[in-house]
């Protein structure tokens, strides 16, 4: 009788780790920086986002820059001089 809950501890702890180990891998798939920058000069960069885009926090220039996660897939990335334009390279 005692070697079943064991057993049964260890099915449940199993359970826990792969549970644990499949949110991690969908975050990491899932989860992008998409907006970021547009402070003190600092160049812009957005995102096209199919799912769900999350402000993370959206300061002005004297503060910092503004910061989106996109929860989904990013389909493209455009940088940005200044929040409004022109187009420039994203860095690597």
């Amino acid at each position: 009788m005692e070697s079943r809950g064991v057993e049964y501890g260890m099915r449940r702890r199993e359970r826990a780790v792969l549970a644990t180990v499949v949110l991690v891998a969908a975050a990491w798939l899932l989860v992008h920086e998409c907006a970021y920058g547009g402070g003190m000069g600092a160049a812009y960069r957005s995102c096209e986002c199919q799912g769900v885009e999350w402000t993370v926090y959206d300061r002005r220039p004297a503060d910092g820059p503004r910061f989106t996660v996109c929860l989904g897939i990013v389909r493209s990335r455009t940088c940005y001089r200044l929040e409004s334009g022109p187009v420039v390279p994203c860095p690597a």
